[in-house]
């Protein structure tokens, strides 16, 4: 069988909490039409998870994750901490450590990190739309993060109707992330032949 393996990486939003499929198995889907190739798709997120939580989840599972050589990883973390209020600093060695993981897992640089998406209207306590600021400092972590290991970042463009509660992808959110990763990863492969995704 012709095919790649595609990990992705985080918490409810990427496990589809709120929708029937997560925005990865409809990535996989979408990128089997565009490389006329059938995709594996590992969708390993877990809700409520911080980065932390992923973290030492990727270290647990590790043997596994591995064996399954990937062809590319995607990560998109950050809104428990966001609810947590975890600590900048902890939050930038909790992410550091978990890219550290990815690579191994990969024995390659194709990680793929994905911002947080802000609140929208109408989100359900415990979080505020005020939270968005925050939202926007863990981001400028992940950017400086990703320009200092060199890994590509994309932000995941959303309406209020992605959203089921302000936080989680509904099916059509769900539909419309797993289009946007595929239409990236294929932009990726087509722009620039010589990477492997």
């Amino acid at each position: 069988m012709n095919w790649e393996t595609i990990i992705c990486l985080g918490d409810s939003i990427t496990i589809g909490a709120r929708s029937m499929l997560g925005y990865p198995e409809y990535c996989g889907n979408s990128l089997s039409e565009l490389t006329n190739k059938h995709w594996h798709v590992i969708n390993h997120a877990t809700s409520g998870y911080k980065t932390i939580d992923l973290c030492r989840c990727v270290t647990n599972n590790f043997a596994n994750l591995k064996s399954f050589k990937p062809d590319v990883i995607s990560i998109m973390i950050g809104t428990n901490d966001l609810k947590t209020k975890t600590n900048y600093e902890d939050f930038r060695i909790a992410y550091e450590q978990l890219i550290i993981k990815a690579r191994l897992i990969l024995g390659n640089n194709e990680i793929l990190l994905l911002k947080i998406p802000h609140l929208m209207e109408g989100v359900m306590l415990p979080y505020k739309i005020q939270m968005n600021n925050e939202v926007g400092k863990y981001n400028e972590i992940i950017e400086e993060i990703s320009k200092k290991e060199g890994l590509s970042l994309h932000s995941m463009e959303s309406t209020e109707d992605d959203f089921y509660d302000g936080v989680h992808l509904n099916d059509k959110g769900s539909k419309r992330w797993g289009k946007m990763l595929a239409d990236y990863i294929f932009q990726l492969r087509s722009v620039d032949s010589v990477r492997k995704i």
